[in-house]
């Protein structure tokens, strides 16, 4: 159904309020059974959120076993600059960067100033990929059919292949619908996105190869597509990252509250560019990064090679 999709989505904001309930219990209702109530609902939330978000799991390592630094950002067209996107990568030194909706500018500029360090590159908008390693292969894919491009490609890491994919998934949004002649609602629709991350994980259920996928999936980590997805491969940020990972929607102009007003959403609410890998790989670390001019921010981890 349309609406648990909805909520789901939005969850844990959504029990936030929950916080309220000893405040409200103490000065408005004044009932004991209340105050117990509530005073436990707000136990099992803290512990819910300390298990889920505030509990990561990173694997140690030692210097000899070969790690690969990931980095993914969805520039978001034509916001973000050339010079920006060039920092960033300079900044963080990546080995691999899988970019998201991408312009020719892009390709003509940061790429090609990019290129001494990243030889390796895939540039084909909307979606790319620069590498220090070999790239032995690559397809552009359109996941169950639909237009939006997604990339797979084999690269030579180690002695041995490793497959990524490149991910970016059709965003769901609110649609409206006549329930009556004269009554329209919003009604929100995901239905494009579930069949493509169904493919994707049918995908990588075939791969005999240490995988990795990342990019934007345009889901948050309580839909049902994340845990499909969950079911073939860990979720980097999830396992090694510390807090919610908010990546979206940044810089959003809230005009549609107050058309005359300048204000601006600079703190994301929800999760959904991600870093997945395969049983072969564990990760060490994993943040969301610093801004750009992009409505996502970008993401990064370090992952290390298992067997």
């Amino acid at each position: 159904m349309w609406i648990i999709a909805l909520i789901s989505t939005f969850l844990p904001l959504i029990l936030f309020p929950t916080f309220l309930l000893p405040i409200i219990g103490l000065s408005i209702i004044k009932k004991r059974w209340f105050s117990i109530i509530s005073a436990i609902s707000c136990i099992l939330f803290i512990s819910w959120l300390h298990i889920k978000y505030f509990s990561p799991s990173p694997i140690n390592i030692t210097d000899s076993q070969p790690h690969l630094k990931i980095l993914s950002h969805n520039l978001g067209w034509y916001t973000t600059q050339s010079p920006t996107l060039f920092k960033l990568i300079e900044r963080e030194k990546p080995d691999i960067i899988f970019l998201q909706e991408i312009v020719k500018k892009h390709t003509e500029r940061a790429f090609t100033w990019l290129k001494i360090d990243y030889p390796y590159q895939i540039g084909i908008p909307p979606v790319g990929i620069l590498s220090k390693y070999p790239i032995v292969s690559s397809e552009i894919l359109h996941l169950a059919g639909h237009a939006e491009t997604q990339q797979r490609a084999i690269i030579k890491f180690n002695e041995q292949e490793v497959v990524i994919y490149n991910m970016q998934a059709t965003g769901p949004w609110f649609k409206r619908y006549n329930i009556l002649p004269f009554l329209k609602i919003p009604v929100y629709k995901y239905g494009q996105r579930s069949p493509e991350i169904l493919d994707l994980v049918q995908r990588v259920e075939q791969e005999t190869l240490p995988v990795i996928v990342a990019g934007d999936f345009n889901m948050t980590d309580e839909t049902q597509d994340y845990y499909n997805v969950q079911k073939v491969m860990q979720d980097s940020f999830r396992k090694s990252g510390f807090g919610f990972g908010f990546t979206w929607p940044h810089g959003w102009e809230l005009k549609f509250l107050l058309k005359s007003s300048n204000l601006r959403l600079n703190y994301p609410v929800c999760r959904i560019d991600y870093i997945w890998y395969s049983k072969h790989w564990g990760a060490k670390s994993s943040s969301v990064l610093e801004a750009t001019e992009s409505d996502h921010l970008p993401v990064g981890a370090e992952l290390i090679l298992l067997k």
